[in-house]
């Protein structure tokens, strides 16, 4: 017995110090969740104004020439024509110009019935200081209209929640909210076009296109959120994750672009 108490004394004191150790370390840290959220929104409303009596010149003039005009064009005319790529939705390099944007409205243009002139000549005419007045970019480029792309840009839209879903027994889907600290964003895209009738120098017609990718269907994004605390919503692709802007591929940039052209074209000639 006498052995037997200092040892049970001991055994007392280490599991004295074992739970006083436990009682001081810090919590383990809390890890974040992953939840399926489920988006929608709705673009803008297009917008066109024009001036129908100015167009009734197309009447007797079924042919009309028109110069596409884009922004710096001294720049970015030749350059652009070199940036044919195909959709590479896994790179960082995702921009609204890596399909050839231009190409795709005068191809449309064209189709519409115009006869387009050549944008790199239509810019040296410009850069010419003795070129005035419109007028006399007429009589140099024989040109009826220019069509002046003025904005092409991603449309940011703010989320403060999403709902998000979790399968239940049987088969079930159960619907949720859950709230954000912070605005997390998802994007649209913008496509503005002003039409100019050269000889009068009168313009003559304002353009806006818009795009949701998410707003027929609802679109299913992750969302990685540590409480309140979210992150942009996401996609994988193997172990790449693809966030912000680079969630609309250039395959619907493209698609977006030629459907607003399409639009134009008929705008302008009906």
């Amino acid at each position: 017995m006498k052995n037997i108490k200092p040892f049970i004394a001991s055994i007392s004191t280490v599991t004295v110090f074992i739970l006083l150790a436990l009682a001081s370390s810090p919590p383990p840290a809390p890890t974040s969740q992953v939840y399926n959220g489920v988006f929608n929104y709705a673009a803008e409303k297009n917008d066109v104004v024009k001036n129908a009596n100015k167009l009734k010149f197309l009447t007797d003039n079924p042919n009309p020439t028109i110069v596409l005009r884009v922004p710096h064009a001294t720049q970015q005319v030749l350059e652009e024509d070199k940036n044919v790529k195909s959709d590479k939705i896994s790179t960082n390099t995702n921009t609204l110009y890596d399909v050839n944007v231009y190409n795709i409205i005068e191809k449309e243009l064209l189709k519409g019935g115009f006869t387009v002139r050549d944008r790199a000549l239509f810019g040296k005419v410009l850069e010419d200081k003795s070129v005035n007045d419109y007028s006399k970019i007429t009589e140099l480029t024989q040109t009826d209209f220019i069509l002046e792309l003025s904005n092409f840009q991603y449309v940011p839209y703010a989320f403060n929640s999403f709902e998000y879903t979790t399968s239940g027994k049987k088969g079930t889907v159960n619907t949720y909210t859950h709230n954000c600290s912070h605005s997390i964003f998802l994007y649209g895209l913008k496509l503005e076009f002003k039409l100019i009738k050269v000889k009068e120098n009168d313009f003559i017609g304002s353009f806006t296109y818009n795009y949701s990718p998410c707003s027929n269907n609802a679109c299913n994004y992750l969302v990685s959120c540590l409480g309140e605390n979210c992150s942009e919503p996401y996609i994988l692709q193997g172990n790449v994750k693809i966030n912000s802007e680079r969630l609309i591929t250039q395959d619907i940039i493209a698609h977006f672009v030629k459907s607003s052209s399409e639009s134009l074209v008929k705008e302008i000639m009906k």
